[in-house]
């Protein structure tokens, strides 16, 4: 979907001046470095012991270990600042531990090593209201910690015994949270929701829940939190709270909006006071619904009240009191304790406190120095918990990694891809590159958990290292990896490899979005969360979402294809612009704007525009539809183009109200080293953080072979006119070369094209939804080297030279460097071509919202052609046709040159076409057509697939007319005898290299019924001679596998056959075994080979006449079966008789 109404988003952007300095200290290296070590995991806070059964089960020890070499290291578990200029460990901290070994130093059966450990979630102190808000834990429901064996660990101290305290405390703040995150109604943002309420079948519109409360101050008052949302359109909701059977006052809930786009529902928070009755407390949650159709659902709870100081049978104890904020000492008392009973001051996590006390019958008393809020827990040594033992992880040493260019971060199951990748940079495109693994980067910068935090902390760590020297500053990270806004894996087949930053909206479809901007953030005082603070991107980021290894290496296949000799062609020099219809012209002026922005950054880019309204609709069943439009695209994606740039409505299933692209049509693309960068200014093209729903976007960049090298497109819902400024943005520093001819890298020019559009624009979370998917250290295949044209039939060039109908003309060039120096070591082929003067092309109003206009465009094709380059030099020759348009103007001569080892492009604007020669032709005779489907094998009549590719040999002395012009006067295709199917091949017409009179038609046919079908082709030549020859065929089900006209030639033979076959899986890897048989049924001989053929015959399969021992057959009479096996496992045989003489 695309809202179209402009989004004037007010917000004070404050800009810093100047790039903060690096303000954190780095390790040299990373306490992982050396030595084993093991990860221990936990899930609540409290007393953790190790001893020697966990450390044999870790394989960190033998039967008896040195105690005081025993060291556990982590950061806590809670959640990472998402600020940058928050304080946070670097590196793994040790912590202090409590040894009992019975004093000899050796940790024995039955001796332990005790440490505190703090579980994922958190409570953040509110010290002016003296309580606390819980923070769940995003990220992780463990906690993890490391072990390693060696060295003088660290040691719990003991605090110096106090004089007598001025206040005494036998009381706490207990504190308790419920949050049961199971909705994430958006599939976006951070925030999930719990308990479902509804008057409707099968549903609650009342729920309990039991509140603990254990050792409750009698008759002391506690406080519930909580927050619930509902959704109820046009009414408000409430929902209705008792507690312990006393209603507290309702919970009102605003109503929500009617439209798709407000709000999914609102929410409400509430603060009561109760008395708890017991160790348990019923707080019982009836919703009223405001709307016959309204829901509700519980976010969370929390409740905190005074609790008496009592150990008890409970065995740990965590408390703390704002009566000891005071400066003067105070006494703590805790009831129903023993000799064993130790209490730590826990408020430096790594540093426990270990508290000197007396026991006076059952009452455990210490003290405390005052002066602010401190951290305890009681415990008795034999209840304390013991941690997972995970195993042992492999050193690591991020802190000291060299200064690269070019970062890859990956999951663990695409290790091998990762390096694959890395590898590639090194050899290819000269930057330094380093693969990195999650895991690693969460266990020195996480403390093991998967906070996306430790991600950004990681890279601002190279930001802050070497951004100061050009030469070593990081440039680039690649996410390799799906991500999903399921950061906890409720959902099936859940894919968080690399994870996604999600903002905090989670109701709000306007505002949610997930980024890898975060990522980017990297100067001390940007923090994504700060509205009055521009942060702009200091690494260019791209993504590749792959889900698994399959998927990640095709992807880098395409990526070697992109950059090999094999890719290079005229596609390179092609921009198509395609626009929706509708919505008064909007995105039909938006892609006028783009056409704008790219004549001016790179003129010589030929630009193709499929605009919807200037194409016939049609209406059928499912609705209005362009089918050519459909064909225009799919073609012009056959043929290459460089960039393919959308602008429109859409969506991750398609593009168009109309579906002008979906995965129908993409599975039908065979465009392998022609791949685009496609740009698409829709909503939510590629949503790749919801595993829930496969995106058009995300299948262009993964699927084998085909669809796109990279996109830069959305991830949700998005506005128009924001669109058109990041689609105009990004193509002008994608566009505009540096002085030495050289384009930006994909990740530069998205850095730079959303910083500009964070200063330049208030739409900050349009911006966020764009994203790179491909690699930033891509650059765009467009050619460095330039292609000149120096003589107009043996004379120099001048601006003046006109180019006649009727005229034969020759031009000569040359392939330059950027400084217009000879490249006389340049061997390949040029290829130009000339369009006739440019044209204004109609829109056709299709709908009320489309209004008739015009828009210019270059569609006249006086000549394509290719020619050969020897020693930088080449010169080309063609017949002007007789239909191009008299009047004078400028014509454009586009040129694209490729060579074993570059390639070049150049564009000849000044010279005129108009007007006729006065030498008449003699030529009377229209071309020869030959017309095959697929490749030159086909035989008229023959059977082929549903999808064939027309394919078309043309010859004649004066050349082909593609024009276009006349009426009636074009290349064309007509089907099956209908007006209405027709299919206009001017575009596609190549004459051949260095004879412009002779040329060939590769055109992808649309989907056709299954059964017989005849075209009629017409071409015309340049003095407007015509021909016509009739193309019949048999197209098969694509459903199955089928098999034909199966025979061997020769057949009789002597030393030598070929054994030819139709299929209609053309394109496709076709597993093929042939048994040769005596009249007795005895085989003798058995071929197998993989065959994969370009059209739908097959005579790859050859034989000579030797038996399986080399022997050569007896002369006389055989069977053979051929058996085919197509993908899928579909299958078919014949058999058929040869003749050996």
């Amino acid at each position: 979907m695309l809202l179209n109404h402009r989004n004037w988003l007010t917000c004070l952007l404050v800009l810093a001046l100047l790039p903060a300095l690096a303000q954190r200290q780095y390790r040299d290296h990373s306490v992982l470095a050396t030595g084993a070590w093991y990860k221990l995991g936990v899930t609540e806070t409290g007393i953790y012991k190790i001893d020697l059964p966990l450390l044999q089960a870790l394989g960190a020890g033998g039967s008896s270990i040195p105690s005081g070499s025993v060291r556990v290291f982590g950061n806590g578990g809670q959640m990472l600042p998402e600020a940058n200029n928050a304080n946070r460990p670097d590196d793994l901290q040790e912590l202090a531990t409590w040894i009992e070994d019975g004093g000899d130093g050796v940790l024995n059966a039955g001796d332990y090593i005790l440490f505190y450990a703090t579980g994922p979630h958190a409570w953040i102190k509110d010290s002016a209201n003296q309580t606390f808000h819980h923070q769940r834990n995003l990220y992780s429901k463990q906690s993890f910690y490391f072990l390693t064996v060696g060295g003088a660990g660290r040691r719990i101290a003991t605090a110096p015994a106090l004089p007598a305290a001025a206040v005494s405390i036998d009381r706490s703040q207990a504190r308790y949270f419920y949050e049961l995150d199971t909705f994430n109604f958006l599939a976006s943002g951070k925030e999930w929701y719990g308990e479902e309420f509804a008057d409707a079948p099968g549903k609650l519109t009342s729920r309990s829940f039991n509140l603990t409360t254990p050792r409750a101050v009698n008759g002391s008052l506690w406080t519930l939190r909580t927050a619930c949302i509902a959704r109820s359109v046009g009414s408000a909701s409430r929902f209705e709270i008792g507690i312990n059977g006393q209603q507290v006052p309702a919970l009102t809930i605003l109503p929500t909006g009617a439209s798709q786009y407000d709000a999914f529902a609102q929410e409400g928070a509430g603060n009561y006071t109760f008395t708890p009755a017991s160790n348990s407390t019923q707080a019982n949650y009836r919703f009223v619904p405001g709307s016959f159709n309204a829901q509700g659902w519980l976010n969370w709870m929390e409740w905190l009240g005074p609790q008496q100081l009592i150990l008890g049978n409970t065995g740990q104890l965590l408390f703390r009191s704002w009566e000891a904020v005071s400066p003067s000492v105070a006494e703590f008392v805790i009831g129903q304790a023993t000799a064993a009973t130790r209490v730590w001051d826990i408020t430096d996590r790594d540093a426990p406190v270990n508290m000197p006390g007396t026991l006076t019958g059952s009452n455990w008393q210490f003290r405390q120095e005052g002066g602010r809020l401190r951290e305890y827990v009681a415990f008795e040594p034999g209840s304390t918990m013991q941690p997972q033992a995970l195993g042992r992880i492999a050193n690591q040493d991020l802190h000291a990694a060299p200064p690269v260019d070019h970062i890859i971060i990956y999951h663990p199951s695409l290790a091998a891809q990762a390096q694959r990748l890395g590898d590639f940079h090194r050899r290819n495109t000269g930057l330094r590159s380093l693969p990195v693994s999650t895991e690693s980067i969460y266990n020195e910068f996480a403390s093991g958990s998967a906070d996306p935090v430790a991600i950004r902390d990681f890279v601002k760590m190279y930001f802050d290292k070497y951004h100061q020297s050009p030469d070593n500053r990081l440039r680039y990270l690649l996410l390799l990896g799906d991500a999903s806004y399921d950061y906890l894996d409720r959902l099936t087949g859940n894919t968080n490899l690399v994870p996604a930053y999600q903002n905090n909206f989670s109701l709000q479809i306007l505002s949610s979005y997930a980024t890898d901007d975060f990522y980017g953030f990297l100067e001390d005082d940007e923090d994504i969360n700060a509205g009055l603070v521009l942060n702009d991107l200091d690494i260019g980021i791209g993504r590749v979402p792959a889900g698994n290894a399959v998927e990640a290496a095709q992807f880098i296949d395409k990526l070697e294809a992109y950059a090999g000799p094999g890719s290079r062609g005229p596609w390179r020099t092609q921009l198509t612009l395609v626009a929706d219809d509708e919505d008064d012209n909007l995105h039909l002026q938006d892609a006028e704007s783009v056409s704008a922005t790219a004549i001016s950054a790179m003129p010589q880019l030929d630009q193709q525009k499929i605009y919807l309204d200037a194409y016939p609709q049609e209406s059928n069943a499912s609705g209005s539809r362009y089918p050519q439009v459909v064909q225009a695209l799919d073609n012009q994606v056959m043929s290459g183009t460089l960039i393919l740039n959308y602008s429109g409505h859409g969506g991750a299933r398609r593009l168009a109200e109309e579906s002008i692209l979906d995965q129908d049509i993409i599975n039908g693309w065979n465009n392998a080293q022609q791949l685009p960068l496609v740009i698409t200014a829709t909503c939510d093209f590629a949503p790749y953080d919801n595993p829930l729903l496969p995106s058009l976007g995300e299948n262009l960049l993964l699927r084998k072979n085909t669809g796109a090298i990279a996109l830069m497109t959305t991830t949700r819902i998005v506005f128009s006119y924001s669109n058109r400024v990041m689609n105009n943005n990004y193509l002008r520093y994608a566009l505009t070369p540096d002085a030495d001819g050289r384009l930006r890298r994909l990740g530069d020019a998205v850095r730079e094209a959303k910083n500009y559009t964070y200063q330049t624009s208030g739409d900050v979370a349009n911006n966020r939804k764009f994203t790179l998917l491909g690699d930033p250290g891509l650059t765009l295949a467009f050619p460095v080297m330039r292609v000149q044209m120096s003589r107009l039939n043996g004379l120099p060039l001048g601006v003046s030279d006109t180019l006649r109908a009727g005229e034969k003309i020759t031009l000569e060039g040359q392939v330059t460097d950027t400084q217009g120096q000879l490249l006389s070591d340049f061997n390949g082929t040029v290829y130009p071509v000339f369009y006739d003067k440019q044209n204004q092309v109609s829109t056709r109003g299709n709908d009320p919202g489309s209004q008739v206009t015009r828009f210019d465009a270059w569609q006249h094709i006086i000549f394509r052609g290719s020619a050969t380059v020897k020693q930088g030099q080449f010169s080309f020759s063609f017949k002007v046709p007789m239909d191009i348009k008299y009047a004078y103007g400028p014509g454009r001569l586009s040129l694209y040159a490729a060579g074993a080892a570059t390639d070049a492009a150049g564009l000849v604007s000044q010279l005129q076409v108009g007007g006729s020669s006065a030498a008449a032709d003699a030529d009377k005779e229209g071309p020869v057509i030959r017309a095959y489907l697929n490749d030159e094998k086909f035989v008229n009549g023959s059977i082929t697939n549903e999808r064939p590719v027309l394919f078309l040999k043309l010859t004649d002395s004066s050349g082909i007319n593609t024009m276009g012009t006349a009426i009636g006067h074009d290349l064309l295709a007509v089907l099956d005898g209908d007006p209405d199917q027709y299919f206009v091949l001017n575009e596609w017409y190549q004459a051949s290299k260095d004879r412009y009179q002779e040329g060939v038609v590769r055109f992808q046919l649309p989907q056709m019924a299954p059964g017989p079908h005849q075209l009629r082709i017409r071409a015309w030549d340049a003095v407007n001679n015509s021909s016509e020859v009739l193309l019949d065929f048999v197209v098969a089900d694509d459903q199955g596998l089928t098999l034909s006209h199966v025979l061997n030639y020769p057949n009789p033979f002597t030393t030598h056959t070929s054994f030819w076959f139709e299929h209609n899986k053309p394109g496709q890897d076709l597993q093929v075994r042939l048994q040769v048989f005596t009249v007795s049924g005895r085989v003798i001989k058995m071929l197998q080979q993989t065959i994969n053929t370009p059209g739908n015959r097959s005579c790859d399969l050859e034989w000579d006449g030797r038996d399986e021992y080399g022997q050569k057959v007896a002369r006389g009479v055989y069977l053979y079966k051929l058996s085919v096996t197509a993908p899928g496992k579909q299958r078919k045989e014949r058999i058929e008789k040869l003749v050996v003489f």
